[in-house]
């Protein structure tokens, strides 16, 4: 799975850098699409324009699954970009998010075979394209509504105070893999 998320540097930011203010919400989304945990993180970052904090990440990391996650957050792109790509032996899928679009690409090399769990990989081959329509929908109204009815109805937000940590602890070891240049086991 890789997560890009990239744009300019917002000027508003003062008091974290890229990681902590735009790493948790593709960490979330890893966590929540693999269904696990990351074990392990080693990031790269760099400090080129904000000047107390770093404003460039390039992160790897191993899930207790087997699933490889790579992160690309920056400040310095000059287009805004948000995207998850997620990548299996049928296929990949690709999420844009700004656009609100998802589109699988198929791999046609299983997609005409009786592809199933058991089967061996046996090559990559360009197939057809669907685009799913997804409603758009506006994500901070969405996120508000779903904060308003928890209150008003008495039950769970989709994204917990639990995830939410998790997400953030996580970036803080991506902040710490990128500041000593090793790999750290989480």
């Amino acid at each position: 799975m890789v997560c890009r998320r990239v744009g300019p540097f917002p000027s508003r930011v003062q008091d974290v850098g890229v990681v902590v203010d735009l790493a948790p919400h593709d960490l979330d989304v890893m966590r929540f699409i693999s269904g696990a945990e990351p074990v392990q993180v080693y990031a790269e970052i760099q400090q080129k324009i904000h000047t107390d904090y770093e404003d460039l990440l390039t992160a790897l990391l191993s899930f207790d699954n087997g699933m490889t996650g790579m992160l690309d957050i920056n400040w310095l792109t000059p287009q805004k970009v948000r995207e998850v790509v997620v990548l299996g032996e049928q296929g990949m899928f690709r999420a844009d998010d700004l656009m609100q679009d998802l589109f699988f690409y198929e791999n046609a090399e299983v997609s005409g075979s009786a592809w199933n769990h058991f089967s061996i990989l046996k090559g990559v081959r360009e197939g057809r394209m669907v685009r799913y329509p997804i409603q758009r929908y506006e994500p901070l109204r969405a996120e508000l509504e779903a904060f308003t009815s928890a209150v008003l109805n008495n039950t769970h937000v989709p994204v917990s105070g639990a995830d939410g940590l998790a997400a953030l602890r996580l970036a803080l070891a991506v902040v710490e893999s990128g500041k000593t240049q090793r790999v750290i086991e989480v």
